[in-house]
């Protein structure tokens, strides 16, 4: 059987032809003028999805990049605060080694006494000094008010409750009860399970400000209309719930409380955190309660030391004095020992950083392994698919001029 070949099919046939052969070229152009094997995910699927891969891990480590820098910046800022406050100590020792003996009288005291109130004032500008609008020493509190005051809290205190914004609950909640903590700290009470029938909510605490969560399987009774108190959260302190509002109480709803021993610090002893690297965190703060305190990791309550120096300086009393010369001592060995934790931590993201830059350089040439184009190749392929389509063009042009005249002469 004869197949009839029309000239419609025959045109239909070299235009499709013509048409993938532009098509091929003007891919090539395009490798050409980009210098990328891979323009889109068309051009290879399996390939762009390994450079998105790359580029994605890429952005984790500019990211991871950008922390280690603030971090840096962070602990610079510290170091030098601490350097300042270190020799505020040593002003200070001098003072106190010069009016621990006879030489020293009333008058020269006295005098001395308004040198140590100086030293003091400058201590708490350092104590409470701010980098990027955040307070250096005040942990991992978050909070308008400087870490450090003048006067220090005779007694410990709890503060005002507070919800988290997200809650449920818009009753009230109010913090009683006696702390007897060793250290100022952030409560918090998480609601587990709400049993609206009986009314009975079930809850967890924490005493880090939510890092790490015992689970208590404590429970609280909210009848209508009343108040009920949690009974302790932690260490003396209690949470009163008064169903004064429309929402009743509901899973995930948290309540915060801080509390503060003794003392003239107001933040915590937690430290700042960031990842440097894949499930790598990183403590890059030093919290005024470790520096300056003698709670927690602190020895020395560098403020009550200094305190105490002005008085005795003001009461002429030279055994006083002399008394304080060790705890001084011992506040300047606090200082350098945090000094000296700021520059492991320095060397520690200095290394962290050059191993981000390696790993960076090592997939940004992965990624130009697979998505740039060998351009000699490409040029010697865009010559020879230039070659087709010239071939391409005069065929179609000569059909084209092809008539039933030209057949019957």
């Amino acid at each position: 059987m004869v197949m009839r070949v029309s000239e419609n099919v025959k045109y239909s046939t070299i235009v499709d032809n013509m048409f993938g052969v532009q098509d091929s070229y003007n891919q090539l152009v395009e490798k050409v003028a980009s210098l990328k094997e891979i323009n889109r995910p068309s051009d290879d699927a399996v390939g762009m999805t390994r450079v998105l891969n790359l580029r994605e891990s890429i952005a984790s480590i500019e990211q991871y990049s950008r922390n280690i820098e603030n971090s840096q910046s962070w602990l610079t800022i510290t170091e030098s605060k601490l350097s300042a406050a270190g020799d505020l100590l040593v002003s200070a020792r001098e003072v106190a080694v010069g009016q621990a003996t006879a030489t020293g009288d009333a008058q020269t005291r006295s005098t001395e006494a308004e040198t140590i109130q100086q030293l003091i004032d400058e201590m708490l500008t350092l104590a409470n000094a701010k980098y990027e609008g955040r307070y250096l020493f005040s942990g991992a509190k978050s909070t308008d008010t400087a870490p450090f005051s003048s006067t220090g809290r005779s007694a410990a205190e709890i503060g005002t409750a507070s919800s988290a914004g997200a809650n449920t609950f818009d009753g009230t909640v109010t913090s009683s009860g006696t702390y007897t903590g060793s250290a100022n700290k952030t409560y918090v009470a998480k609601i587990t399970d709400w049993v609206e029938g009986t009314r009975t909510a079930t809850y967890n605490v924490s005493s880090d400000g939510g890092e790490t969560w015992t689970t208590t399987g404590a429970t609280f009774v909210l009848p209508d209309g009343g108040s009920v108190a949690t009974g302790d959260i932690g260490d003396g302190i209690v949470l009163t719930f008064e169903d004064s509002g429309a929402a009743e109480p509901a899973a995930d709803d948290v309540f915060y409380v801080n509390a503060l021993v003794a003392g003239y610090y107001s933040g915590n002893g937690e430290e700042l955190s960031v990842n440097i690297g894949e499930d790598t965190p990183f403590a890059y703060s030093i919290s005024g309660e470790e520096a300056f305190t003698d709670e927690g990791d602190g020895t020395v309550d560098i403020f009550g030391v200094l305190t105490s120096l002005k008085q005795a300086l003001e009461s002429n009393d030279q055994d006083g004095i002399a008394d304080l010369i060790d705890d001084l001592e011992a506040a300047s060995g606090q200082i350098s020992a945090n000094i000296s934790k700021c520059g492991t931590r320095t060397n520690r993201l200095e290394l962290a950083s050059t191993n981000m830059t390696d790993t960076k350089l090592n997939l940004t040439e992965l990624i130009s392994v697979a998505e740039d184009a060998d351009v000699s190749e490409v040029i010697t392929q865009l010559s020879m698919k230039q070659i087709a389509l010239k071939a391409s063009y005069s065929v179609a042009a000569q059909i084209g001029r092809l008539t039933i005249l030209d057949f019957l002469r």
